[in-house]
């Protein structure tokens, strides 16, 4: 815990007036499991955020290399937001966190230990589950490139399998979607770097936010 403390000095008056500003946090801490930044020093009063756009599209004729985009990601995670109950599965109350400060996502870090990895490997195993099941839109035919994006993440303790830990009322509180496979990859590429270099470590919370 830190509290700066400020020094005025007014024209005119020989006297300098200190005060205090506003206590505040810095963490310094260090994670193992982190592949980019095992050790480092966040303000944690923060709620850390990433951002997805609709708009950045894949290109693959770009110059040197194909430039690759997230907007299949950015429309999912958005539509889940702002719509959840036309979200499959279907459910007429859901309600979706990780899109503002106070209902945030915490991350489940399946390196940090072997309950993290099985929460983790269980969340996966929900999605899969929803997505091959029968009521499951837009599956793909043998030539698509799609794979089953979820929301929230497997990666985060909000993920499909929460009912088996957290209690019933958590029954279908995700969203899943068959989307573009680059663009899915892409998108989970730039999340895991985001959570070593900014630091994001188990259970921290943190949302996303979804731009034009």
């Amino acid at each position: 815990m830190f509290t700066p403390v400020l020094e005025f000095t007014l024209p005119g008056y020989s006297q300098v007036l200190p005060t205090e500003g506003e206590e505040g946090e810095v963490r310094f801490d260090s994670a193992a499991y982190n592949g980019r930044a095992k050790l480092g020093s966040v303000f944690p009063d923060a709620t850390p955020a990433l951002r997805y756009d609709r708009s950045d599209t894949s290109d693959p004729s770009a110059p040197v290399e194909p430039y690759l985009g997230v907007a299949a990601v950015a429309d999912h995670v958005g539509d889940a937001l702002e719509n959840p109950a036309s979200t499959y599965p279907t459910k007429a109350d859901k309600n979706l966190p990780g899109g503002e400060a106070l209902r945030p996502m915490h991350r489940l870090a399946q390196a940090a230990g072997a309950l993290e990895l099985s929460r983790y490997n269980a969340n996966s195993r929900a999605k899969d589950s929803a997505c091959g099941s029968p009521g499951m839109p837009g599956k793909p035919g043998p030539d698509d490139l799609l794979d089953c994006d979820e929301f929230p993440m497997a990666s985060t303790y909000e993920g499909a399998a929460r009912k088996d830990y957290e209690g019933a009322q958590y029954t279908d509180e995700f969203s899943v979607r068959y989307i573009d496979r680059v663009e899915n990859q892409e998108a989970g590429r730039r999340l895991n770097g985001w959570y070593d270099n900014d630091r994001i470590l188990n259970n921290d919370a943190f949302i996303l936010v979804i731009g034009d």
